[in-house]
């Protein structure tokens, strides 16, 4: 079974054929490629592309844009920005390779999230200083006061929050409450997976 595919904008792996049990890789230039590309149709592999033995193979690792295939000493990787060539190129090597294991695996939640966590409740405490020390102040000041000291606009807007009291802060802490585990519940979804062809 033959499967090929060409990758015009590429400089790591401008064409990739499995064939006959081995990963073919040509990193020449699309003049090159054609000519090889007519090679191949015409049932002939040029000379110069570079092989990898399935017999070889010790894991492929396939996580975002890359495969890599790793062999006993040595390891190449196929970068592929195009995700239906990518999955296609994927895909043919675990059905063409039965004694390799398929492993799925994902990050934890946890591990995804950790740094948008800690900037998440950064921010919070941030807000929430912000928040106590304008209502403190707002209650503890006249509205000419806080005009005449932080100019029109500033100071009515802080003794109109100051006028809500504790209610305002709870909601404005509510709100972005909810707006933070709604963006931490997208960005846990989002965790990529690692696809894995390992042998036993």
């Amino acid at each position: 079974m033959q499967n090929r595919w060409t990758f015009p904008n590429s400089t790591d792996n401008s064409l990739i054929l499995v064939k006959n049990k081995t990963i073919y890789i040509s990193t020449e230039k699309e003049d090159d490629v054609a000519q090889q590309l007519k090679s191949i149709e015409a049932d002939q592999l040029p000379k110069d592309l570079n092989e990898i033995h399935f017999a070889t193979i010790e894991q492929v690792i396939f996580h975002k844009n890359k495969i890599e295939i790793h062999q006993k000493n040595t390891k190449k990787t196929l970068f592929i920005d195009n995700d239906e060539k990518i999955n296609a190129v994927f895909n043919t090597l675990k059905k063409e390779n039965p004694t390799l294991k398929y492993i799925i695996k994902r990050p934890s939640i946890m591990n995804h999230i950790k740094i948008h966590l800690l900037i998440t409740i950064l921010l919070f405490a941030r807000l929430m200083y912000y928040l106590l020390k304008i209502n403190d102040i707002g209650q503890s000041a006249t509205s000419t006061y806080l005009q005449e000291y932080y100019g029109v606009t500033y100071g009515n807007f802080i003794h109109g929050f100051a006028s809500f009291g504790f209610v305002g802060i709870f909601v404005i802490g509510l709100i972005y409450i909810l707006i933070a585990l709604f963006l931490l519940n997208y960005i846990a979804e989002k965790r990529p997976f690692t696809k894995i062809l390992k042998r036993i």
